[in-house]
């Protein structure tokens, strides 16, 4: 049935190219889930992604519209998947390289050595370590810190609740891995002793025996780094028998699946259920956002316009359009300049893509501040975040119920 389903999603991918893409249109290729155990996340990513060019499309950069074409990851391999758009769709924009980033890695910087491109934006980022990217060569700007943040995040919220011993359970993904890494680390600085460090693998039928060794362990917290299924599995198996434990998450559980899988009876039965994730600045930026979200054609399918997902793909599709603007062209070393230059320095502060295309236009310097806050950029391409500790308090309710320091957080994650 997933091959299946695969096999429509491409048909439709490709008649949707050869159909409405013109020649003066800026491909983006879209690298995302519609099958495998993220799954779930296929259509809120895809409409995120839409809502936020349809707001750039509006105006677009250099006149030129960002058409995307979405590209399942889950069957056929992020790797395969990048080959397919960038030499079969021939696309300007791959967006979301991810956890298998370093397979194909190679081929990306042969292809941007020849031809300039394509760009190289990632909401998913922050599971390639951090010293790849954010120059001509490798034109990868992330629109999250590091996925190792979300740990550190989740290790000082336990601190602040009290919490003196843990236990880490982890699948074995890519960025799973870098996440429960940090958190060691970030432990020690706490001085919260680890008491067990347990990796798992993903989609399995239950966690019952990694819970029972965990329960005999009897930690103050235990932090889960895993996909939304998993760790609904994982907190529902818990609950079930007979513990009241302390969980953190990772931001992943902010999808659907997970409070579903774990269910609101088993959260009820845990002395707390919480997930690290980022979380939005306010201010003028969510002011234009929020509403304009709310009122899209795709709020159905994005949900909550808060979520940390969405409010990072825009915020990276508005300043990777506005750098294309400032930029002139979609040729990397142009486009990564430009990036430092609208997200950064002394120019005029915008918060809308709008205004910040007009001050371009109008032969300003800007820096544009969004939804996510400051998007200044290191020399490798990571951006600054807010965090959020959240909470799912019904099937379709999700608020935010604690904030973790962002510098005491990124202090952790050195």
């Amino acid at each position: 049935m997933k091959l299946n389903r695969f096999f429509v999603s491409t048909a439709l991918a490709l008649a949707f190219s050869a159909g409405s893409v013109s020649a003066q249109d800026i491909k983006v290729g879209h690298l995302t889930y519609h099958t495998g155990e993220y799954g779930g996340f296929g259509e809120f990513f895809d409409a995120v992604t839409d809502f936020a060019l349809e707001v750039i499309n509006q105006d677009p950069p250099l006149g030129r519209k960002l058409v995307p074409i979405h590209q399942d990851i889950g069957t056929i391999g992020e790797a395969r998947a990048a080959r397919k758009l960038v030499d079969s769709e021939n696309i300007d924009i791959l967006l979301n390289a991810a956890h298998n980033y370093m397979s194909y890695r190679d081929y990306i910087l042969d292809k941007v050595k020849a031809d300039k491109g394509p760009l190289l934006p990632s909401v998913h980022g922050g599971a390639i370590e951090a010293e790849f990217g954010g120059n001509a060569d490798e034109p990868l700007f992330r629109g999250s810190p590091m996925d190792s943040a979300q740990g550190s995040a989740a290790l000082l919220h336990a601190k602040n609740a009290g919490k003196n011993s843990v236990v880490f359970v982890a699948t074995e993904a890519a960025g799973s891995q870098l996440q429960k890494n940090a958190a060691i680390k970030a432990a020690d600085k706490l001085g919260i002793e680890v008491l067990d460090r347990i990796d798992i693998q993903p989609n399995q039928s239950n966690y019952r025996s990694v819970v029972s060794k965990i329960a005999n362990q009897n930690p103050d917290a235990v932090i889960v780094f895993s996909a939304p299924a998993d760790g609904g599995a994982f907190v529902k198996n818990a609950a079930e028998s007979g513990n009241s434990w302390f969980i953190i998450g990772t931001s992943e559980w902010q999808e659907p699946g997970f409070i579903q899988t774990a269910t609101q009876a088993a959260v009820g039965k845990h002395e707390a259920v919480v997930l690290a994730a980022f979380s939005n600045a306010g201010g003028p930026a969510w002011a234009f956002y929020e509403p304009t979200a709310k009122d899209s054609k795709y709020i159905d399918k994005i949900g909550d316009a808060g979520n940390s997902y969405a409010i990072q793909y825009y915020d990276l599709l508005v300043a990777s359009a506005l750098a294309i603007e400032k930029a002139g062209s979609l040729e990397a070393d142009a486009w990564v300049a430009a990036m430092y230059d609208v997200t950064g320095g002394d120019g005029k502060v915008v918060h809308t893509y709008a205004d910040g295309l007009a001050a371009i236009r109008a032969g300003e310097e800007i820096n544009y501040d969004g939804v996510t806050g400051t998007m200044d950029y290191t020399d490798t391409g990571v951006p600054a975040g807010i965090y959020g500790i959240f909470q799912w308090t019904g099937e379709d309710t999700l608020e935010q119920v604690a904030e973790a320091d962002g510098k005491a957080v990124l202090e952790l994650d050195q």
